[in-house]
């Protein structure tokens, strides 16, 4: 469920409600180069990042489109290891103008969970600014995902 509130958003996901500044949120994305481009990090393993981020699950990538966010232009992105079922366990963090009204118990919330190798969870943490003392959400996606490149991992 989504509604206005003046410059404001609304956004329900999960257990979390969350009022962002949808418009300064994708401004701010702007401004990213994509991942693998002029100064972002262009290894196998950020490039693999950025051919997953279309298969994700549909909620989250409904989720980054109503933040405004570019899955494409994660703030940072770490490569972990490679599990026995051929995933990859990535990190990567966002972060989106707003703040969080509402959270469940959990600070992660699990998309998917098959076992310790085979998960997409995705968690939520109000933070100010230092330099303007502005309200932010980081966030970060926390997943096992497939290798999608030619090239092999290893």
């Amino acid at each position: 469920m989504k509604r206005w509130h003046g410059e404001m958003k609304l956004i329900n996901f999960e257990e979390y409600q969350m009022e962002i500044d949808y418009e300064k949120t994708l401004l701010y994305y702007d401004s990213f180069s994509l991942i693998g481009e002029d100064d972002y990090c262009k290894c196998i393993y950020c490039e693999n990042y950025k051919l997953s981020t279309t298969c994700f699950p549909k909620s989250v990538i409904k989720l980054l489109s109503d933040l405004g966010v570019d899955p494409n232009k994660a703030m940072k992105i770490s490569h972990f290891y490679e599990a026995k079922n051929g995933k990859h366990m990535y990190i990567a963090d966002y972060k989106v103008f707003g703040k969080i009204l509402k959270k469940p118990n959990m600070n992660v919330i699990d998309i998917y969970y098959e076992n310790d190798e085979d998960y997409f969870r995705i968690g939520f943490e109000n933070i100010k600014s230092l330099k303007t003392n502005e309200n932010i959400i980081s966030f970060h996606i926390d997943a096992f995902i497939p290798w999608q490149l030619e090239v092999n991992s290893e």
